[in-house]
This record gives C-alpha cells, sequence and structure tokens, in this order.
C-alpha cells in the first residue's frame, strides 16, 4: 500500500469515529489499477445508522455533475465545431443578455455574473428562470475568478438546445453509455431507497434522500429543466471509471487536442471546468455534499472521494480542512 493511501485510510477512519463523517466511499486510481473503499454507515439516525456503505450506493455529486456532465459534453461540443469557446451565450440562448459572454467565460468562472441568483430566499419554480437570465454582473467578462452556479445553469441550457433533448439523454448518450457508467444519472429508477444516502436534514424538506439536495436543481427540476451545475447522482463506480477515462485521456470523451487545451490553458488558477489549486497538471472539483474528485494528469493517478458530508446539517469544517489534507498527502512524491 502507497503511503498516502495508508495516511488518507487513518484521517477517514478518524473523521468517521469522531462522527465528522458517517461514512464514505473512495477510489485510488495509477497506472496499476484501482482500489474501492467502502466505509462507515449512511447516517446519524435510524434506518440510516444501520445501514452500512456498500457498493452500488447512490451519491448526490452537487457540483461535481459540472465536470461530469456539463463541462465534459460543452468540450465535446467545442470538438466536434457545434460551438466555439469564443460564442457568445446569447447567440444560442437568446434571452442571455449579455453579448460580452462567451462560452470560454462560463466554463473558465471568469464571466463576470454574480455567483448566486439574487433573491435567493423567493426563487420559486414560477421565476427562477427569469431570474437566471437576469443575473447581474459584478465586473467585465474576463476579468476575475468568481465561481458561479449561474453560469453553469446557463451552459446546462446551452447543452440542452444544441443536442435537443434533456441532459440526462445528452449525457447518456455522449458521456455515460460511452464510458460504461450505467448508474450516473439525474433520475435513478429500480432501486430501493436504501441505496440512497442521505444529504441534509432540514425544516422544510426533511431529511433529503433520493432527490436532489441543491435548491435551484430542485427548482428546477419542478419545471421538467435538469441542471447543468448540480442534479446528478451516481455510484463510486461509475465515477472511478468516469475518472479512469480522463486520466488515461479516453478517446470515448475526446480526442487528444481537448486533452491538451485543459492542461496547457490556466486562467485564475482554473482551466475549463476544473480547478487546477494542486497544480498544473492536475484537474480538481468538489461538491457541496462532500464528494470531490482529483486527477493527476501527469502521473495518471486519481483520489475519487464520496461523503454526505452535510448530513445531517451542513455545519462540518472540519471535513473541508480534512480534505484539504488528504488532498495535499495525495499529491505528495512517493519516496
Amino acid at each position: 500500500m502507497r503511503r498516502a493511501e495508508h495516511q488518507i485510510h487513518g484521517i477517514i477512519n478518524e473523521l468517521i469515529e469522531r462522527r465528522i463523517l458517517w461514512g464514505a466511499s473512495y477510489s485510488f486510481l495509477s497506472g496499476e489499477g484501482q482500489k474501492l473503499f467502502y466505509k462507515g454507515v449512511q447516517g446519524a439516525m435510524e434506518p440510516y445508522s444501520d445501514r452500512k456503505i456498500l457498493p452500488g450506493m447512490y451519491y448526490d455529486l452537487a457540483s461535481l455533475s459540472k465536470v461530469v456532465g456539463t463541462t465534459t459534453r460543452v468540450l465535446q461540443l467545442v470538438e466536434d465545431g457545434r460551438v466555439k469557446l469564443e460564442t457568445p451565450v446569447c447567440e444560442i440562448l437568446p434571452r442571455f443578455c449579455y453579448p460580452e459572454i462567451t462560452v470560454g467565460n462560463l466554463l473558465l468562472h471568469d464571466s463576470g455574473l454574480m455567483a448566486e441568483l439574487l433573491h435567493r430566499e423567493s426563487l420559486t419554480k414560477e421565476n427562477i428562470l427569469e431570474r437566471l437570465y437576469e443575473t447581474p454582473t459584478v465586473r467585465p467578462a474576463g476579468t476575475g475568478f468568481l465561481y458561479s452556479d449561474t453560469g453553469f445553469i446557463l451552459l446546462g441550457l446551452l447543452v440542452q438546445k444544441l443536442d435537443g433533448v434533456l441532459l440526462e439523454e445528452s449525457f447518456r448518450t455522449h458521456i455515460f453509455s460511452p464510458m460504461h457508467m450505467t448508474e450516473t444519472s439525474y433520475i435513478i429508477n429500480g432501486k430501493a431507497e436504501e441505496w440512497y444516502i442521505p444529504t441534509e436534514c432540514t425544516a422544510a424538506r426533511g431529511c433529503i434522500h433520493g432527490e436532489v439536495h441543491d435548491g435551484k436543481a430542485y427548482l428546477l427540476s419542478q419545471n421538467h429543466i435538469q441542471s447543468g451545475s448540480a442534479g446528478l447522482f451516481s455510484t463510486l463506480e461509475d465515477m472511478t471509471l468516469f475518472a479512469r477515462g480522463y486520466l488515461d485521456r479516453s478517446p470515448r470523451l475526446f480526442g487528444g487536442e481537448v486533452y491538451r487545451q485543459l492542461l496547457t490553458t490556466t486562467s485564475f488558477g482554473r482551466t475549463y471546468g476544473w480547478s487546477k489549486e494542486y497544480g498544473a497538471s492536475t484537474l480538481y472539483h468538489t461538491g457541496f455534499s462532500g464528494t470531490s474528485m482529483l486527477l493527476d494528469m501527469e502521473t495518471g493517478r486519481g483520489f475519487v472521494l464520496l461523503t454526505n458530508r452535510i448530513h445531517p446539517t451542513r455545519d462540518n469544517p472540519e471535513f473541508l480542512e480534512a480534505r484539504k489534507e488528504m488532498n495535499r498527502i495525495f499529491m505528495e512524491p512517493e519516496a
């Protein structure tokens, strides 16, 4: 066992022992293959506390959806010549009123759009699209980084417009099926409820379980719109397959030029869709629910971590610090 893997096992065990996490599914990938691990239980109270974490259990990916689905599909559309990174978003979505904001700006989170929709407390399924298209800007496009869910919801609508189908069908056809990912979807059917990992417990929605946690994605789903920002559910097995596709630079996802562009593009510490927080050769993304994926494209190593760190409450800063430490350890050169 690699030293880094041993240390990460220890950190996860300690987080579970201290009830900072209730359970975790995680994998390590390298040129030698992959190793998958399942620890703990689903949650804090019955029935979740009686359910051990097992292979095939579904996690709410939250913002990991941005790279697993939206970024990957947009870059495929760019590669196919269906859209350009320099294309103004309003050419495809005429209701969007900023001709200076491009597809590339949305992927890089440097569009200048506000991070969130205005007046979130009064969002409804009736007004969310209007609010989306009228999101104010806080700086000119291309002049600074501001992580924006809004931008990726717009990218999801752009994909839906270009492909002429819901994101579920687009992603399944062009990403999930080619990568043999059979357990990744906006709508998981055919499994008993105990296979869904719970997320946050709230006054309005109870313990959220088997439906999307993200509030904007939840409202959009009531309009039969799937969000490009959040909403996918998946298993560790499928996320490991996806990570393997990127690490191997699989032609089932892209041609070599797209992988080269991902690695050579750096804007405010990011490339298209992904963060480069851990180095120029790395691709990294997280999800609010407690998910993350760290890929070192130079060494061919990856670390996928799926948790429900917001269960039963999102007030869990210790996990976020522990995850940074795990990522740091993972990226240390082996002696």
